[in-house]
């Protein structure tokens, strides 16, 4: 073969590629893979749920979104303008409305149930379906994802010394009873812990993130990643030991005294956990102890749970009820309102309390008068 066609041979046979440009091109197709993974888990929600912006009084807050979804059950969630759980904007001024407020964790903000199912939308339905006409009621749930007492107390005193004006506030058990703590950070920690807020919300923009994370991974990953970023869980005090129990009644005297002092009624209720029908934890004792000492009205969900199908009342095998169990702790508490001074001076009208309680419903109040 003579020299040129040699060099034809050459020419004509494909280059061999370099191992940059296989990089290059292995980068680009996980990079496209990664696009339609992202954009296909979008179209089934994952792209789709509730941000938490950080704050410097409350840590974290819900920002504001119409189009949301529950991160399990992908259930409609809208967060208002004001970042609450409620569909309309709140005014000041709210005549011929009575107005209230439940403050908790993801029990109260509503796991997993859609914005109807929640106990405070749920028991809005049921004051407004009986008894006193030209009245309208809001119930507006105020609860946030992982909220310990200490800070569910702290949004119920912003609300109460705000223009919201409310008749009544329901202060609901937090089981995130190791994050106690956090809203005694100060300093650098503080700011430590709200640039870790930040990131996080970044991070549950992502649909993949979710989908992974805080989906498929969620008991492998998730809850041990949440021990290291933020000290506790919701059922376990492992990183820090619970605080004593004097400090979570000053939380309570806190409520109680702001309350107090802008003449709105507090209302208190305790849940427990799926299959859980007397105080395991010590908050819990405190609360209903708390409750009872100060005359504050309160609903004892574990007692009423004793009666009824665990499976049919929670989403999980936590402490989630189901939209069963959410509107079985609106029927408790309804009759309880109704009770209240301020419902008597905004119904004065009404039918009598015993005709609205179901028996069922009478029995399990644990109130004093």
């Amino acid at each position: 073969m003579s020299i040129s066609n040699t060099s034809r041979v050459e020419e004509s046979a494909p280059a061999k590629k370099g191992p940059l440009r296989k990089l290059g091109q292995g980068i680009l197709w996980v990079v496209v893979l990664c696009l339609l993974f992202e954009v296909g888990l979008r179209a089934f929600g994952y792209g789709s749920y509730v941000v938490y912006r950080p704050d410097e009084r409350l840590l974290w807050v819900p920002t504001p979104g119409a189009h949301r979804v529950t991160e399990i059950n992908h259930r409609p969630e809208t967060i208002n303008s004001q970042g609450f759980r409620y569909r309309e904007t709140l005014t000041p001024d709210h005549k011929g409305i009575y107005r209230m407020f439940a403050f908790g964790d993801s029990v109260t903000m509503g796991w997993g149930v859609d914005d109807d199912s929640t106990y405070s939308a749920r028991l809005e339905a049921l004051l407004n379906s009986q008894g006193c006409p030209g009245t309208k009621f809001q119930v507006v749930s105020a609860g946030v994802n992982a909220y310990p007492q200490a800070l569910a107390v702290e949004r119920l005193k912003e609300v109460v010394e705000d223009d919201f004006h409310p008749d009544a506030v329901i202060l609901g058990f937090s089981f995130n009873t190791g994050f106690e703590g956090l809203p005694d950070l100060r300093g650098a920690d503080r700011q430590k812990f709200l640039r870790r807020v930040e990131l996080k919300s970044i991070a549950r923009r992502i649909a993949i993130y979710n989908f992974l994370i805080e989906g498929v991974l969620r008991n492998l990953v998730y809850y041990r990643l949440r021990e290291k970023l933020m000290l506790g869980t919701w059922d376990t005090a492992a990183s820090a030991p619970n605080l004593p129990v004097s400090h979570y009644l000053k939380e309570l005297e806190e409520a109680k005294n702001v309350t107090q002092a802008h003449h709105v009624q507090l209302i208190m209720i305790v849940f427990g956990t799926k299959g859980e029908f007397a105080p395991a934890h010590p908050y819990q004792k405190a609360m209903l102890e708390f409750a009872h000492a100060n005359n504050v009205p309160i609903v004892n969900m574990m007692d009423v749970m004793k009666s009824q199908d665990q499976d049919a009342m929670y989403t999980d095998d936590l402490v989630h009820p189901s939209p069963a169990g959410h509107a079985l702790i609106a029927q408790q508490l309804a009759p309880l309102v109704r009770g209240l001074d301020s419902y008597a001076a905004a119904c004065p009208n009404r039918p009598s309390n015993s005709a609205l309680i179901a028996p069922t419903a009478a029995k399990s109040l644990t109130a004093r008068p």
